[in-house]
């Protein structure tokens, strides 16, 4: 997040750190989601936002070949298994780092955009994990890990 707020500022830091560890959650339960059968494109998407968002803090030539790759590999794979994360990773890579340029309210259009991306991908992974909720109640046999554990 190399041009949202002056790095010296109590504010940056506590936003940077709030959003690396809304990262860090979303890509926690994806994680979860795929363990407990849901699909695997959600793990990548949430760990791809997060490296990628990684790459954005101190960019560099090197960095942005890296997010580069990162994305294309990610687009290859994704654009297999689900269409709609194929557009979150091409709108934070859009956001981050193709308009790098200066212009008005940058700081402010890059951190909505990227909250704005991260609700959108937290809704549609609640949605994941509902779907799989439904799909395993009709297996319910009312034992203990059932009512207690992973669902």
């Amino acid at each position: 997040m190399k041009h949202t707020l002056p790095a010296s500022s109590g504010l940056s830091k506590f936003i940077i750190f709030s959003v690396f560890l809304w990262l860090v959650l979303l890509w926690l339960q994806s994680t979860y989601i795929v363990i407990i059968g849901g699909q695997a494109y959600l793990f990548w998407t949430s760990f791809g936002l997060l490296i990628l968002n990684l790459l954005s803090l101190r960019s560099s030539i090197l960095k942005n070949r890296i997010a580069l790759a990162i994305t294309a590999l990610l687009l290859l794979y994704l654009g297999f298994h689900s269409l709609f994360c194929t557009y979150l990773i091409i709108a934070f890579y859009c956001i981050f780092y193709l308009y790098a340029g200066e212009y008005k309210h940058k700081r402010a259009i890059k951190l909505i955009s990227l909250f704005l991306i991260m609700i959108i991908f937290a809704i549609y992974q609640s949605q994941s994990l509902h779907e799989l909720k439904s799909h395993y109640a009709n297996y319910e046999t009312g034992e203990t890990w059932q009512k207690y554990g992973a669902l």
